[in-house]
């Protein structure tokens, strides 16, 4: 499996009062000035008192001419080479060694602090030795040593690949990159400590190079210190820093007026000035909804219609990064922007300016009624939740530059009723212009697929939506509009994550009450007609399906579920871990297909019939999004991906919920440090590898990128799909006679 090099979890650096702050593995310690550690063994952890190319000189003084493609001899470094960047190795080549020359030693040391030399060390950035003679060459993006070569410590820890540099203040600090060409070849614990290292190379050293870069602060980290605001379209706001300073953080910026009182259940109103500087430092609280569990135990108001920022540009630089707009998930019926998974901050270091905002979810964001239909001048009603990230759309268009953003070049992301909302947008005339890639994180489905009914992509028709919205008022005691207004928000919400009990799926599956609506205006057309009449947005696109989600679940849980006594949540398919369980489901889903299904899916025993329960959702979940694409294709040729994501986190849902529903999400943003769990050094692997790929689909709407593993685009010809997670290759949908069964069943269900 092919990875690219994490983050650092903690830096090194010397502290303003004398003291170090050190870190390996991920661990972190703080040291005073009267213990300081000895320089034998800051060098074991990624620091060294003095270069290596003066600690161990050449014989002879044969010199190497040391280049690098991404920057000349004495000049900056490119950001994207720094960890305030993407981190990614910038690439180098050397000349050849004299005669003798058996390996090589490449090393990048940043300078000793000169404000306290007696105490200062260079910072390791890269220790890569015992390359093969015949090597004068390290690709850029390079992340996995080259065969035969072993890399030694850095501050990122023992063993650890290219860390770049990540300056403290913004003057410009100088990086030696050093190659040594050696007459032995090391032993493998030569290089476990840099002391080690130096040893083992002293008096092997033909030749050597050096090539200097410099690197510093951004700019943004200076305006943060200084908190110079910024300013948006209705004032002047200021930011706070990341966990890494150099990212800038605004949370809680309004970008449409409150939904409150005659604004209830209409389109958002323009966002209201304010004057002096709004302190954006806090996410505003989240829209109201039943329960806490998706709001995270955060406040609920009306007035929620708030968005939030990362970035790591300058302000009033005129740079232009790719935006990429989070909408989340929740069943709209609940979730918030503001929740840890979405934590931009990873992102925004691989150079993506990231949105995540809030919209009316549950009654308040798609109730539908006569009146409400006939008083919004387009005969619609229902879908104000959508409304909100079309207005959070447009305010990223007028006011993305301010944070470095480029509003030509926005993607928009989701998942479940967040990926629901990626499709629905696609689909709106509305939308279109304001966004050129979409990525939908669980259930773009075929829309001859029965799953897609009940899951969070699920539409209503206007008639159904004003007539459930009509009893839903009276069961609240109120027979007009005006009287639905007043009603307090904590009185109106009750109830409203009711499902949907009229919708008919083959299974136990519904879908919530409150969803959006084709009314003709925000959504003209079902998924089939406007497929069929080729009239969604043209943009690039992103689907997948995890692996235990819609009715699968990981093998560890087959127990666990056989022992429950309490029936699933309403609305939810029932997974089948007995054989009279998974036999009635296919008996009621099928119907006079159910024997042709048995043969390919055959269980006559409850451990046989809880594992053709689970091939057969994963089947069903990644055929159904590949022939999904047959339909998007007909008339869109921009680039097309998808993706089956199979990796359960760490932590106590490892055995009972696997890869579940949303799991994906951390490691697509890589926000593993803001989400309290067992992270593991292959977790933070795979977390560096998906949020590349997700970045470089901001980027240029295709996920591959220099050292990524090919992601193959979607084939018509070609039935796979790209597994993500435990592994990162293609991989097949399923056998072609499975493939055939559904097909033949799909065509006997009416299109969604």
């Amino acid at each position: 499996m092919t990875m690219k090099t994490g983050r650092a979890l903690a830096h090194c650096t010397v502290l303003a009062a004398g003291g170090f702050a050190l870190a390996v593995s991920g661990v972190a310690w703080s040291q005073d000035a009267s213990t300081r550690l000895s320089p034998d063994a800051a060098s074991t952890i990624g620091h060294d008192p003095q270069l290596l190319i003066a600690a161990v000189p050449a014989r002879v003084g044969a010199a190497l001419k040391v280049t690098s493609p991404a920057f000349p001899a004495d000049a900056n470094m490119p950001l994207i080479s720094t960890q305030y960047g993407e981190n990614r190795f910038p690439g180098l080549s050397w000349s050849k060694g004299p005669q003798g020359t058996r390996s090589y030693v490449v090393v990048m040391q940043g300078m000793p602090a000169e404000s306290d030399p007696g105490r200062a060390v260079t910072s390791i950035h890269l220790v890569l030795y015992n390359l093969p003679a015949g090597t004068t060459t390290l690709s850029e993006g390079m992340t996995q040593a080259p065969a035969g070569a072993v890399y030694g410590p850095n501050v990122h820890g023992p063993a650890a690949a290219y860390a770049g540099p990540h300056t403290h203040d913004a003057n410009r600090h100088a990086y030696h990159t050093q190659v040594f060409a050696l007459d032995i070849v090391l032993a493998h614990g030569d290089g476990q400590s840099f002391s080690a290292l130096k040893a083992a190379m002293t008096g092997h050293v033909l030749a050597s190079g050096d090539l200097v870069g410099y690197a510093a602060k951004p700019a943004m980290a200076a305006a943060q210190t200084t908190g110079t605001p910024i300013r948006v379209e209705t004032g002047l706001i200021s930011g706070i820093p990341g966990r890494d300073p150099s990212i800038s953080v605004y949370k809680g910026i309004p970008y449409a007026a409150p939904p409150v009182g005659p604004l209830r259940w209409r389109a958002p109103a323009a966002p209201l000035a304010w004057q002096g500087v709004r302190k954006a430092d806090a996410f505003g609280p989240a829209c109201p909804q039943p329960g806490g569990d998706m709001a995270r135990g955060m406040a609920q108001s009306e007035d929620c219609l708030t968005l939030n920022v990362w970035t790591a540009a300058a302000p009033s630089s005129g740079e232009k990064r790719p935006v990429y707009v989070w909408i989340y998930g929740g069943g709209f019926i609940g979730g918030t922007g503001a929740s840890p998974e979405f934590d931009g901050e990873g992102l925004a270091k691989k150079g993506i300016v990231v949105v995540t905002l809030n919209y009316r979810v549950g009654v308040l964001g798609f109730l539908s009624t006569p009146e409400l239909s006939r008083e919004s001048g387009h005969g619609a009603s229902g879908n104000y939740g959508l409304l909100d990230d079309i207005a959070a759309l447009q305010w990223v268009q007028r006011n993305i530059a301010a944070f470095g953003g480029d509003p030509a070049k926005v993607t928009i992301g989701g998942q479940s009723a967040g990926a629901g909302s990626v499709g629905f947008l696609s689909m709106s005339p509305l939308a279109k212009g304001l966004f050129r890639a979409g990525i939908a994180e669980s259930h773009a489905r075929y829309p001859r697929d029965t799953e897609l009914r009940y899951l969070s992509v699920s539409w209503r028709s206007l008639a159904s939506a004003e007539k459930s919205g009509t009893q839903y008022a009276a069961q609240h005691g109120a027979s007009t509009l005006a009287a639905l207004r007043q009603m307090p928000w904590q009185q109106l919400i009750e109830g409203s994550s009711a499902i949907d009990p009229d919708v008919e799926t083959g299974s136990d599956g519904k879908p919530p009450l409150f969803r959006p609506v084709v009314d003709g205006w925000v959504i003209p057309k079902s998924y089939w007609d406007t497929y069929q009449s080729g009239s969604q947005n043209k943009v690039a696109y992103v689907a997948g399906n995890n692996k235990d989600e819609t009715g699968a679940v990981p093998e560890t849980a087959f127990a666990v579920l056989r022992a429950r006594t309490t029936p699933p949540r309403a609305g939810m398919p029932q997974t089948s871990v007995t054989v009279a369980q998974f036999q009635a489901a296919v008996r009621r889903k099928f119907g006079p297909l159910a024997d042709d299904f048995l043969k390919l899916y055959p269980a006559s025993t409850d451990a046989e019939a809880a594992l053709q329960n689970n091939a057969s959702a994963r089947d069903n979940s990644r055929i159904s999004t590949w022939l999904w694409g047959t339909l998007w294709r007909q008339t869109n040729s921009l680039p097309l991906h998808t993706y089956f994501w199979t990796h359960a986190q760490p932590g106590p849902t490892h055995d009972t919920r696997g890869a579940f529903h949303g799991s994906e999400i951390p490691y697509a943003f890589n926000s593993l440090d803001a989400v309290d769990l067992p992270w593991t050094r292959e977790d933070r692997q795979i977390a560096d590898t998906m949020s590349s790929y997700w970045a470089n689909i901001v980027k240029t709407g295709n996920p591959n990128g220099p050292g990524l593993p090919q992601w193959p685009a979607w084939s018509a010809q070609l039935p796979q799909v790209m597994e993500l997670g435990d592994h990162f290759a293609p991989m097949p949908l399923a056998s072609l006679e499975k493939i055939d069964f559904w097909k033949r069943f799909y065509a006997t269900q009416t299109p969604w």
